[in-house]
């Protein structure tokens, strides 16, 4: 495979050497309110197998996309508070945390203009973490406004799963583009099986070898990707990546 662009390449970000990964930055098990986990039992089951693969830590990041997955902040706290219960019930060690996956439109756009509640994730240094994904075939006409007005009230915009994009599939300049620009990257562990295609896996192999990946993440939905994930988290060739990769995921632990 080729990496075009690597050459004399420059780390912008102080990442410490990763060797398991603790922390999930972003899954769907919080229940009933998007294509992701539909009970408290199966949320509860996903995370206990979560628990087992290593992870300590769950950000669980429900969409929030208007007109499919209308999801208030409210509504999103209080099924959070109902799955916290159920997982002390069952006394269970592992953490949770709530933020959110926004798709990038108008209304986001308006979101961060009006200072309203954004569900966003926390740094060590407490930064604040913005997780958003855009359309999958076209570069979004609101993309370099909607990093412009995050970055100028302190939000760090973490693009999620930059490798599904067909858009920055056949554009890598563009991904090294919005790493110049600031924007921190998520890619998907099961993009390392193929899981989303072939493009996918060549774009989140390449990410790994330029060394721009800042966290990764299971996106976990359901029991059917759950399977993949630890045939993938358990592959020689993703603990390649991982051995080779620094991150910020273990950073998040508080």
């Amino acid at each position: 495979m080729r990496f075009p662009f690597l050459k004399n390449k420059e780390r912008k970000v102080e990442k410490t050497p990763t060797t398991t990964l603790k922390v999930d930055v972003h899954s769907h098990l919080l229940p009933d309110v998007d294509e992701g986990a539909k009970t408290i039992e199966e949320s509860v089951k996903i995370i206990s197998e979560l628990s087992e693969l290593g992870f300590e830590k769950l950000i669980l990041t429900p969409h929030i996309m208007r007109g499919y997955y209308s999801n208030s902040t409210t509504k999103i706290k209080q099924r959070f508070r109902t799955l916290q219960d159920a997982i002390r019930e069952k006394e269970m060690s592992i953490k949770l945390e709530i933020a959110a996956e926004y798709y990038l439109d108008q209304y986001l756009l308006s979101d961060i203009l009006n200072n309203r509640e954004l569900l966003t994730f926390q740094g060590e240094n407490g930064e604040r973490f913005l997780l958003f994904e855009t359309e999958q075939v076209k570069q979004p006409v609101h993309l370099w406004e909607a990093i412009k007005r995050m970055k100028k009230v302190g939000i760090t915009p973490v693009l999620a799963h930059p490798e599904r994009y067909s858009f920055l599939k056949r554009e890598y300049r563009l991904v090294h583009e919005l790493y110049d620009a600031g924007v921190m990257l998520q890619v998907n562990i099961n993009s390392f099986s193929g899981y989303y295609g072939t493009e996918a896996r060549e774009l989140a192999e390449y990410l790994s070898v330029a060394q721009m990946i800042h966290f990764l993440g299971s996106d976990c939905h359901r029991n059917e990707q759950l399977e993949i994930l630890q045939k993938t988290m358990k592959g020689s060739s993703f603990e390649s990546v991982l051995r080779g990769q620094s991150l910020l995921n273990n950073s998040l632990m508080k």
